[in-house]
């Protein structure tokens, strides 16, 4: 956040969840004298997280490498947003269809740039966010995850 404002100009981050005012506090101390605006939103309704994230231009996924059992990307995806996140050993499709910017894992200095070229470019950042609305219709909305609770409970059926 640090440098993307500095080439950027004022930015707002948002933090929610689980211990978000911890983390929240620890990002305005490291932010300070900076032009970012810290939002610290606690623990929110499920229609609240998808306004908030809704009302975002990008998810950073900061909290380890990204993966389909991390359900705080997958609302990001699910948003329609573009995802920055450090990959790892779990990293695999359907989470690498989606619009996520891959960053190998421990490379915190790239965080900057890579956000910095999502909110700069319009036209990449517009790519990613179809690639998360397509790979949610794909493989993560409800009706997806339920056809497939009905193809494998026939197919036990069948057996």
């Amino acid at each position: 956040m640090r440098f993307a404002s500095a080439k950027l100009g004022p930015l707002r981050l948002a933090v929610l969840g689980r211990n978000s005012e911890i983390a929240g506090n620890l990002f305005r101390e490291k932010l300070s004298g900076t032009p970012v605006e810290v939002e610290i939103h606690g623990l929110l309704t499920a229609e609240e997280i998808v306004r908030k994230l809704g009302a975002s231009d990008v998810l950073l996924f900061a909290e380890g490498p990204i993966s389909t059992r991390r359900g705080s990307a997958l609302a990001g995806i699910a948003c329609g947003l573009p995802v920055i996140a450090a990959q790892g050993w779990e990293t695999a499709a359907p989470i690498t269809e989606a619009g996520v910017v891959l960053l190998p894992e421990d490379s915190d200095s790239e965080f900057g740039p890579a956000l910095v070229r999502v909110l700069s470019d319009s036209a990449y950042r517009e790519s990613l966010r179809k690639r998360s609305r397509q790979a949610h219709q794909r493989h993560f909305s409800w009706a997806v995850i339920a056809a497939q609770y009905v193809s494998t409970l026939r197919k036990r059926g069948e057996n």
